[in-house]
């Protein structure tokens, strides 16, 4: 009896063992762009674009800007300033992928493969320091001395103190004058090389440096991936999505979105200046298709902003310029 107690014991090890590789091959199985195409469907529209293929334009509202609009800068030890959406769709357009402006149309989201924390290219000086998306095509090891060409009214510029700000939006600088910012800044190239993934990327103002001007401590905030498509804030820690994305899947061929139009089929804008109001951010509010902020939290936790009152929906003329001095 005894060894048929030891035979079952022995059988139910050998099979426990078996199936803990089969489990931890599902958890890192790969997925294909279908998975951006699938899951970000209910937040825009995807197009196709003739020069990049499918893109992705989010229902975000008029004013949208990536890397400005619906979220902040989070440092993280692991990956140094990552950016933290508060759109469902997030954790795909602002950690994958890069966004591109189209006079007629705005801003798209063209998807790749590569995961970062944020995909942008910075500019800092003694009093502000700025970033900008990096557009498609862009090899981040050539062309930084002059920020790759990036035209001066995609930057966002903040005064140094507000930099890790969780309300960040409310202190950018008008967008009218980011001629002047840039030709009083330089490109700021610290470059951070993941070994493991074998990419580079930008990490942003050293840790330090930032909280000279903040006059404190800036607590770095944990990564933690898991298989949840939307972020999950704690004090220290932030969950984020992080599928291994593949191009193809060798047994299908019908990675495409379910619904896509094509760029003749959508309605023209009316060029870049609905979203950059002479610095006046409107529409940075609109919570079409997002969970994001409205940022009406009035002033008391920033006594620098015109004594704490509360901007509403934070359109900044060019007087809040001085509110950083």
């Amino acid at each position: 009896m005894k060894n048929i107690l030891k035979s079952l014991i022995v059988a139910t090890a050998i099979s426990l063992c078996g199936m803990t590789p089969k489990s931890a091959v599902a958890q890192d199985q790969p997925v294909t762009l279908q998975t951006f195409y699938d899951q970000l469907s209910p937040y825009g529209q995807w197009i196709n674009y003739p020069a990049y293929g499918y893109v992705f334009v989010p229902n975000a509202g008029p004013g949208f800007v990536p890397y400005s609009t619906g979220g902040h800068w989070a440092y993280t030890d692991q990956f140094g300033w990552t950016w933290a959406s508060d759109y469902p769709w997030g954790w795909a357009c602002f950690h994958y992928g890069r966004w591109n402006y189209d006079q007629s149309y705005g801003w798209f989201w063209v998807p790749d493969t590569q995961w970062g924390p944020a995909w942008v290219v910075w500019r800092n000086s003694d009093q502000y320091y700025g970033w900008a998306p990096l557009p498609s095509g862009i090899d981040i090891n050539i062309g930084i001395s002059n920020g790759y060409g990036i035209p001066a009214y995609q930057w966002c510029f903040v005064s140094n103190q507000y930099m890790g700000d969780p309300y960040i939006n409310r202190y950018y600088m008008p967008r009218g004058n980011n001629d002047i910012f840039i030709m009083h800044s330089a490109v700021l190239n610290r470059m951070y090389f993941d070994g493991g993934h074998r990419y580079n990327y930008f990490a942003g103002p050293d840790r330090y440096e930032v909280e000279r001007f903040h006059r404190g401590p800036i607590e770095p905030v944990v990564i933690n991936f898991n298989s949840d498509p939307h972020h999950v804030y704690g004090p220290h820690e932030m969950g984020m999505y992080h599928p291994v994305v593949v191009q193809h899947d060798d047994g299908r061929h019908d990675i495409v979105p379910a619904r896509a139009v094509r760029i003749q089929d959508v309605p023209q804008r009316d060029a870049y200046h609905q979203h950059e109001d002479n610095g006046n951010h409107q529409g940075w509010n609109n919570n079409n298709g997002g969970d994001h902020r409205d940022d009406n939290h009035g002033g008391d936790n920033h006594p620098n902003n015109n004594g704490g009152s509360n901007r509403g929906n934070d359109n900044h003329g060019d007087d809040h310029h001085n509110d950083h001095r």
